[in-house]
């Protein structure tokens, strides 16, 4: 008969090893990690990505976390925390920007300075977010040979 006194390190102790033990707390350890990641792609990190306005034809990237996007033809700005383009007239960059909720007060300037936009992006569900632009609307597209607001208030869809 053994005691535990006498029990040498090597037998298992109530049939788990030290390797088993150790294997499956790793396997906790990286299943948690992973979870984790999974939650800051969309729900814990709603305002970064890409999204798209199919009505109008309007791209927004964004990272209000971080400034990490280049905008295309501006890289001498350095990163930013967004821009929208596409379905408008010349690119619109990020130029300040308040987090409230599931509510982003989003600035942008248009690339030449010369106008600018104060917008209310709201996240309605994981990939749907609203537009609404805020005192008035300076955001134009080219039509034919004239500048024509766009409407001011826009359904984006996370890409």
């Amino acid at each position: 008969r053994v005691t535990d006194s006498t029990r040498p390190a090597s037998l298992p102790l109530y049939g788990f090893s030290m390797k088993k033990l150790f294997v499956f707390l790793m396997f906790l350890a990286a299943l948690a990690l992973s979870a984790q990641t999974a939650g800051d792609a969309a729900g814990e990190r709603p305002f970064e990505g890409h999204y798209y306005c199919s009505e109008t034809g309007v791209h927004l990237y964004l990272n209000l976390y971080e400034p990490t996007l280049l905008v295309p033809g501006s890289d001498f700005l350095g990163p930013m925390n967004g821009y929208m383009q596409g379905g408008i007239y010349g690119t619109w960059m990020l130029t300040r920007h308040k987090v409230k909720g599931s509510t982003a007060r989003l600035r942008f300037s248009n690339d030449i300075g010369s106008d600018s936009q104060d917008i209310d992006f709201r996240q309605v569900s994981d990939s749907v977010f609203t537009c609404q632009t805020v005192g008035g609307n300076a955001i134009r597209k080219a039509v034919g040979t004239k500048l024509v607001k766009v409407t001011g208030s826009m359904v984006f869809r996370r890409k």
